[in-house]
């Protein structure tokens, strides 16, 4: 019992490693999902600006033939 008790002890630390790497990834994760997520909208703010300036183009021409 007493050298189950030890082995336990032996293996704490290495556990608690473990579990930091854990938090660790989970950190990253939801970084890299927030990263995405103002990168998604970025893109649909360029989108929908140049389909804008497309738009105001067309009009424009209709507008004035010259």
């Amino acid at each position: 019992m007493l050298s189950a008790l030890l082995a336990a002890l032996k293996a704490f630390p290495l556990i608690v490693d473990a579990l930091n790497r854990l938090a660790d990834v989970g950190t990253a994760m939801a970084a890299q999902n927030r990263k995405d997520d103002k990168d998604e909208m970025v893109d649909d703010l360029i989108a929908r600006a140049i389909s804008n300036r497309v738009h105001k183009d067309k009009v424009e021409r209709v507008e004035n033939p010259d």
